[in-house]
């Protein structure tokens, strides 16, 4: 139970510190609303993040794979949804809807690709 817990922690965790240092290198702030062209490459760059922390947290749980980056893929849905519906940033709404798009099914790809690759190993 500890280890399910401490693997999708450590999957969003990882995320969240990931998009930071993305944001970061390229001068904007967690609060600043950058232009669109870098909001897009940064969807691209989080698609991308979202399968590796995905596949971390299924690494990480060694067990059950697919339902522990499900886990992580449900935690991006709410936030997406939370981000939708109280509008909490000033990004524009397709912004919050990428993150149910684009980055809860990466995440579960990270997953199933561990628990494939895992049983070759």
């Amino acid at each position: 139970m500890i280890r399910s817990i401490i693997s999708v922690v450590s999957g969003y965790l990882a995320f969240s510190i990931a998009v930071l240092i993305l944001w970061l290198a390229f001068g904007y702030g967690p609060k600043d609303v950058p232009p669109t062209n870098f909001l897009i490459f940064s969807i691209f760059c989080e698609a991308i993040i979202s399968a590796g922390c995905g596949y971390l947290t299924a690494l990480i749980a060694q067990r059950r794979e697919r339902l522990h980056a499900g886990i992580l893929a449900a935690i991006f849905v709410i936030v997406g949804l939370g981000s939708l519906i109280f509008k909490t940033n000033q990004y524009p709404y397709w912004v919050a809807l990428s993150i149910i798009i684009i980055n809860a099914p990466c995440a579960l790809l990270g997953g199933y690709i561990r628990q494939n690759t895992k049983k070759k190993i």
